[in-house]
């Protein structure tokens, strides 16, 4: 058994830009992501065997989205969950059509997920006491031209997140 989730992942620039702007921010209480952990999740999966994996990534193979850019370009803080996370304060339609595609192949994969709406955001920090004001964030643009499976493994340090396979975003 695997814990997986569906994600965009993001390169190497895109995740030093994330980190250098969350590195300044006032998290009270909180810690920050480990940069190398940096995603938005698509779909969380949870704990898969080796048969429905296989599935899932056949399925995700047959996926038809054209990549898209999104702006990071929001701040903000859930209280309950306790994470601070950036957002795109306009969403782009694909990544919706994405999250949607994965949430059906999951699905049809025999999953059941979670009928919660997709809300995109990308956590920077947890256990944090919320913001108190609004945070300047520079707008972090990110071009989606691929979409990842992901692992959540977890060690006594806390969790790794690997990319155990990734789907180039496909012109339709």
């Amino acid at each position: 058994m695997a814990r997986l989730f569906f994600a965009l992942w993001p390169d190497e620039s895109v995740r030093a830009e994330i980190q250098a702007q969350v590195s300044t921010f006032p998290l009270p209480g909180g810690r920050l992501v480990a940069e190398n952990n940096t995603h938005i999740t698509l779909a969380f999966l949870g704990d898969i065997d080796a048969g429905t994996r296989a599935d899932l990534i056949r399925e995700a193979t047959s996926l038809r989205i054209t990549p898209f850019s999104l702006t990071l370009d929001h701040v903000g803080c859930w209280p309950k969950p306790k994470i601070a996370w950036l957002a795109p304060s306009s969403p782009p339609e694909q990544l919706f059509r994405l999250a949607a595609a994965l949430h059906l192949l999951s699905q049809n994969c025999g999953l059941s997920l979670a009928e919660r709406p997709f809300r995109p955001h990308l956590t920077v920090a947890r256990k944090v006491a919320c913001l108190t004001a609004d945070i300047p964030l520079q707008p972090i643009s990110w071009n989606i031209n691929k979409f990842c499976l992901l692992d959540s493994i977890s060690h006594a340090s806390g969790v790794e997140y690997q990319v155990k396979r990734s789907w180039p975003l496909k012109i339709m």
